[in-house]
């Protein structure tokens, strides 16, 4: 027994293993609900440009800011076509390969310390200041630039550590280096970063001060060469530059030059130490019991155990270095210098950098300087190295946690996609091209109007290849006096896609909510104009919308996209409630009264009191007035605030059986015991709701 404890404690990994680690901990991070994931973001414009316009389309959308991109996503997304979890595997496989490129850049600046190259590409690959590893389109070519950008650092050593190549690797560190440059900037100021990897690779050769400057100077001078030629592009002959965003300090710096600098002072410290010490302390939050359930409580903590337990064990398994490794102050001083350069983007800009979705994107210029300046600091720090290994076994675990419990966020945020367009495509199987739909503040932290005008777009005009929008999703409190000019009806409404364009009026709107679990609801001008259950703004959007732009039976009846939205869901009560005011909409009302028999007589039942309107409607058009006002007294009941709707809708059926004494009479019952205003306004009803 002795013997064999013996041999598992002589056990080492090898050092070509390491590679495989950082795919177990990406793997740990990202990919456990990674078949649950979707289109978020920018990403659903990506896809949906790229299968609808083209390369061509793409090129206009980067145009105006990475028009690099405009020739890389054209083969990216050829490769990847519109499959969610092609994307979502393609950001992952990104993420880890530059992990290694800066394993193999780190390995390179310290051959003999394979230790500080497995702690620091560790460190940067369950980063958890990012959070937004789902939104896998735009992050994945974000990582493709950093596999890029840390390759030609391991070039630029390559060059120092093997003389007779040196022609080659700094021909292919420029290469990169210049990919780099051109293609985004968040990381342009960072290259910067290279006369410190180069002042430490010069420290190896026992030169004097002066000597290793000449040195780190000399080799320096390329780069330098090619980041001055790539910054007098940017800023003299790329007219797009600040396109997005200006450059605030520059014009701070020339109203109030020493305010400016106190201010800019305050927020690098503030930022750098958010993504540094800041970042791994968010790592250590809980799940939320009232959001999270047991199962997924569970898995988390299987998740958190486990990938403490293996990152235990390999780093245990690997070459132990004495004590304060001959690493650790080199590695501060380049995390110190990577965390003071990283910023610079947003600094210039005056854009916040944070840990939230969306500023938590920024953090990605600062993930290289973070690594090295964490890994420096445990290994500096005087402990043993069994406290060291479990210290990153710990932070590592709490990483992998936190990223967990991100993607359970975006999961939930794509069923709520996916059900918000199936129950559209149940409601409206067609829309008029040329219609804006006006959405109220939609319950989602990652998507934006902007995003899901692609997917509306993709599912009612699916063989509209033009750069002519057929059409435009907008959050009315949003897009008000930005894009959507004011609830009046007959304005034009002009917005620019950048890949397309859209051109509407006012006069051709659908107003819609949708707050689960209540049914997406398509509003009724006569009676959501004045209920009170809205907001102010919902209720001017249903004063203007019509339901004659929806086609109940268009030739092609729109439907999401199986291969991208799943199979469609169970026909529950949503189902039976859009199919019920489609109904409706056609006056078909034997057909509403039959589908209320069949959506009551389900297990589910309505989360919204107003979603019984269409069976009272119907059961009062088709003689069965006790129902009718049986479900008028529950949608009361529920809250008084139905009580202007209920009005409206019993004033309209009231308009519209005019020779049936019965529904006269339940009328009047309602009115009376809902205490409605006497018979005005009623004679519009016909006309709004037709």
């Amino acid at each position: 027994m002795s013997a064999f404890l013996r041999r598992l404690s002589a056990l080492r990994a090898p050092v070509w293993s390491a590679p495989l680690a950082l795919l177990g901990a990406s793997l740990l991070s990202y990919a456990v609900l990674l078949p649950w994931l979707g289109f978020y973001w920018d990403d659903w414009a990506f896809v949906w440009i790229s299968q609808k316009l083209g390369p061509e389309g793409l090129a206009r959308y980067f145009s105006t800011n990475r028009p690099i991109w405009g020739l890389l996503y054209p083969l990216s997304t050829a490769l990847v076509g519109s499959s969610p979890l092609g994307w979502q595997i393609f950001g992952l496989v990104w993420h880890w390969l530059s992990a290694v490129s800066l394993w193999g850049a780190v390995r390179t600046l310290w051959p003999k310390h394979a230790e500080a190259a497995l702690w620091i590409s560790l460190l940067y690959v369950v980063y958890p200041g990012f959070d937004q590893q789902a939104i896998a389109i735009t992050y994945g070519h974000f990582f493709i630039v950093l596999t890029l950008f840390f390759s030609s650092y391991m070039f630029t050593a390559l060059a120092f550590r093997q003389p007779r190549r040196t022609a080659l690797w700094t021909a292919l560190a420029l290469l990169t280096s210049l990919a780099n440059l051109m293609m985004m900037e968040y990381f342009f100021v960072l290259e910067l970063l290279r006369a410190v990897w180069l002042w430490v690779l010069a420290g190896e050769s026992a030169l004097p001060a002066r000597g290793r400057l000449r040195q780190t100077l000399r080799r320096g001078l390329p780069y330098a060469l090619l980041f001055l030629g790539a910054a007098v592009w940017r800023a003299f002959f790329f007219r797009f530059q600040t396109q997005n965003y200006e450059l605030g300090l520059l014009t701070q710096l020339q109203s109030a030059p020493l305010q400016a600098l106190a201010q800019l002072a305050r927020t690098v410290v503030r930022d750098v130490f958010v993504v540094s010490f800041g970042a791994w302390a968010h790592a250590f939050r809980l799940p939320d019991a009232a959001v999270f359930g047991t199962r997924t409580i569970q898995l988390f903590a299987a998740l958190v155990t486990a990938a403490a337990g293996l990152t235990g064990l390999y780093l245990g398994l690997t070459r132990a270095e004495s004590p304060r490794a001959a690493w650790a102050k080199p590695a501060l001083l380049l995390g110190g210098a990577g965390l003071l350069l990283g910023g610079w983007p947003f600094w210039l800009t005056g854009l916040p950098v944070g840990l939230e979705y969306p500023n938590s994107r920024f953090t990605l210029s600062f993930v290289l300087g973070a690594s090295f300046w964490t890994a420096g600091l445990i290994a500096w720090l005087p402990l043993r190295r069994w406290m060291r290994v479990g210290l990153l076994a710990v932070l590592v675990a709490a990483a992998v946690g936190m990223h967990f419990q991100d993607a359970n966020a975006y999961r939930r945020e794509w069923n709520f996609q996916k059900a918000l367009f199936w129950q559209l495509s149940w409601r409206a199987p067609g829309i008029t091209p040329g219609t804006a739909l006006l959405f109220n503040d939609l319950p989602l932290d990652f998507c934006s109007d902007n995003t899901l005008t692609a997917p509306l777009n993709w599912i009612y005009a699916p063989d509209n290849r033009t750069q002519d929008m057929s059409y435009m999703l907008y959050f009315t409190s949003v897009r008000v006096g930005r894009g959507l000019p004011a609830l009046q009806s007959g304005l034009p409404i002009e917005q620019n896609y950048l890949a397309a364009w859209f051109s509407g009026n006012t006069a051709q709107v659908l107003a819609l909510t949708f707050s689960p679990p209540g049914c997406l609801r398509v509003l009724d001008p006569a009676v959501d104009a004045h209920t009170s259950l809205l907001p102010e703004l919902m209720r001017q959007s249903a004063a203007l919308s019509n339901w004659g732009w929806i086609e109940s039976g268009p030739q092609q009846p729109a439907a999401p996209d199986p291969a991208i939205f799943g199979p469609e869901p169970p026909h529950n009560w949503c189902y039976y409630y859009q199919k019920a005011e489609l109904a409706r909409q056609e006056q078909d009302w034997q057909t509403v009264a039959d589908l209320g028999q069949e959506a009551f007589a389900l297990s589910d039942h309505p989360n919204d009191p107003a979603e019984r309107l269409p069976f009272i409607e119907g059961y009062a058009h088709v003689g069965d007035l006790e129902r009718a006002l049986a479900l008028t007294e529950e949608a009361h009941q529920i809250t008084p605030l139905m009580q202007p709707a209920l009005c409206r809708l019993w004033g309209r059926i009231a308009n519209d059986l005019p020779d049936d004494p019965a529904a006269a009479a339940a009328s009047g019952q309602v009115r009376t015991d809902l205490g409605c205003p006497a018979e005005s306004a009623l004679n519009d009803l016909r006309e709004k709701t037709q």
